[in-house]
């Protein structure tokens, strides 16, 4: 049995510990309050305000939630989710198809990544506004790449600037080109860890091509899959860049997504207000989206631990 001085003593140093935690804490938690919490209750107070930077001078006017009821009835803004949502949607689909197939193949004994390793990482090197520039350079029907390679055989370039499903398609493919290899690493690193052992006893049980990768491979990759969906998700619900270099929303507003319209709001009809709680409902709308991905996460987690089986 302890005496009672090593249990003081014990005592006084699970004190210190937690002190010293608290001091090792305490730069991340002000760093964090500066950077977000405060950021955030400040853009929330403009929100609900008619704040505006007209004339030289600020006029900033309580006005309970009328900026969110501006928002929430206006067409544009519908149409500019609308318009994210496919843009994200499509970017998705088409980089985690690209991604993981390209993952599969390389994954295979014999195929070597190192020659193409620098190759593969320089788009994302690249500045989002140097890829829409390069991009709306290849569209252009004058002195494009794509309308050169097309008529010199015998096609007719698609007309980028004057079709709003083919300007959104040239959004999408500049995302593709610039994230792909993103999602094939990512993809990739999740393949590597799979225990060749079970590929193995696979193929003794007769599992080849196809069976294998529907009945093996792709259910184990489902948490790696969802972090891809995740890690993409947020920045092309989000995306401008791109969008303002190649299109600027056009034409007309087909292919305006919320960042554009939060953007034109803000600095074309300087309405802080507004164009700050079209960003807020924005936030809130990946907020959802995002935990509807770490809620299937979890729930694939529970049902590994509950089987034991993937």
């Amino acid at each position: 049995m302890e005496s009672p001085g090593i249990e003081r003593n014990q005592d006084v140093s699970v004190l210190i510990e937690k002190k010293q935690t608290l001091w090792l804490m305490s730069p991340t938690v002000l760093t964090l309050l500066l950077i977000t919490i405060f950021p955030l209750m400040y853009a929330l107070n403009v929100s609900l305000s008619d704040y505006s930077l007209a004339a030289g001078k600020q006029v900033h006017q309580f006005n309970d939630f009328q900026n969110f009821s501006k928002v929430l009835t206006d067409p544009e803004f519908w149409h500019s989710l609308w318009v994210t949502f496919k843009f994200a949607g499509l970017c998705l689909i088409f980089e985690l198809t690209i991604g993981l197939g390209l993952a599969v193949v390389f994954s295979e004994r014999g195929f070597r990544l190192e020659p193409l390793s620098m190759l593969m990482i320089l788009p994302m090197a690249i500045a989002p506004v140097i890829v829409g520039l390069v991009f709306r350079w290849f569209y252009s029907n004058d002195v494009g790449m794509i309308g050169y390679v097309l008529r010199s055989v015998g096609i007719s370039p698609p007309a980028w600037s004057s079709s709003g499903v083919a300007a959104l398609f040239s959004l999408v493919i500049a995302d593709i080109w610039e994230w792909t290899p993103y999602v094939f690493l990512i993809c990739l690193a999740g393949l590597k860890s799979i225990e060749p052992e079970i590929y193995e006893a696979a193929e003794i049980d007769g599992a080849r091509g196809w069976i294998k990768f529907k009945r093996i491979t792709l259910p184990l990759m489902k948490p790696t899959i969802i972090l891809v969906l995740l890690l993409r998700a947020i920045p092309a619900l989000k995306e401008f860049d791109k969008v303002f270099i190649i299109t600027d929303g056009g034409p007309g507003i087909a292919t305006e997504v919320t960042s554009s319209y939060i953007f034109k709001q803000f600095l074309w009809f300087n309405n802080l207000g507004t164009a700050t709680a079209a960003a807020l409902i924005l936030l809130a709308v990946i907020t959802v989206v995002c935990q509807i991905l770490f809620a299937y996460l979890r729930k694939h987690e529970e049902q590994i631990q509950g089987t034991g089986k993937w």
